[in-house]
């Protein structure tokens, strides 16, 4: 599993955690506060910032029960990389410097896996400007993991279902709103299915056409997570890839792959 760590340059380890965790939530990502997760857990170390996705405990005891401990770890760990992974593309978009290095070794303390390389954030540039069109909400408030998503009429029960509980299990926030930051569900064509996407915060620039590169990064990298923590969560999923359009990512049914 990866670490991604931040190395604070001229900022101290306490303005630094505070940037770092600015730019989670711009991202729509929770932050383990304390180590409990779900969420990114912030470790200090030196004079660098240590980052680990921490999934939902109860991810460890669906998959034990499915499959057994080998199972489990393996989906832990694939839940880890995916996110962790999905941090170090999308935090230099966010005005940190991120860098993968393979120099260090160890292991986590918090999850016992391994921790073969680390990403490092070498440093923080200009904040991204917070969208003038979300300013009277707070910066500081973490995604709803627990509310009710919004659902798209056409999008079968069974597929929403299935959508929370493995969302939960790896601890990635539905979004509780239009707009609101989190995983979204979309009808597709035929009916039934769901497209999922992710929505950073709203006061992200470029919610509403201001600097898009910088929400196109963060989405980018966050569509490219879900794709392998979900499924390692047990969510039936499949790349669909019409002519002339992006690819969509599918929540399925076995039914639907027929």
């Amino acid at each position: 599993m990866e670490t991604v760590a931040a190395v604070g340059g001229e900022l101290t380890t306490s303005e630094l955690t505070d940037r770092v965790t600015e730019a989670l939530l711009l991202a729509g990502l929770p932050v383990a506060h304390g180590g409990h997760g779900p969420g990114v857990h912030l470790l200090p170390d030196g004079g660098a910032i240590a980052l680990r996705w921490l999934a939902s405990p109860r991810l460890e005891d669906a998959a034990t029960a499915d499959g057994g401990r080998a199972v489990a770890t393996t989906s832990r760990r694939l839940v880890a990389d995916a996110v962790e992974n999905a941090l170090a593309e999308l935090l230099p978009a966010l005005g940190l410097d991120a860098a993968r290095s393979e120099d260090a070794t160890g292991s986590d303390d918090a999850t016992g896996s391994d921790a073969p390389g680390r990403i490092t954030v070498r440093g923080a540039t200009a904040r991204p400007t917070a969208s003038a069109s979300a300013s009277s909400q707070s910066a500081s408030t973490p995604p709803e993991l627990d509310a009710t998503p919004p659902v798209a009429p056409g999008i079968r029960a069974d597929i929403v279902t299935a959508v929370r509980r493995s969302a939960a299990l790896a601890g990635l926030p539905i979004a509780s709103r239009p707009g609101g930051a989190g995983i979204t569900l979309a009808a597709c064509d035929p009916v039934g299915p769901a497209g999922l996407d992710w929505n950073p915060s709203p006061r992200l620039p470029g919610h509403r056409g201001e600097q898009p590169g910088t929400r196109t990064a963060v989405q980018n990298a966050m569509r490219h997570a879900l794709g392998v923590a979900l499924r390692a969560a047990g969510l039936d999923l499949a790349w669909h890839r019409p002519p002339g359009r992006p690819a969509e990512l599918r929540a399925q049914g076995a039914s639907d792959r027929l």
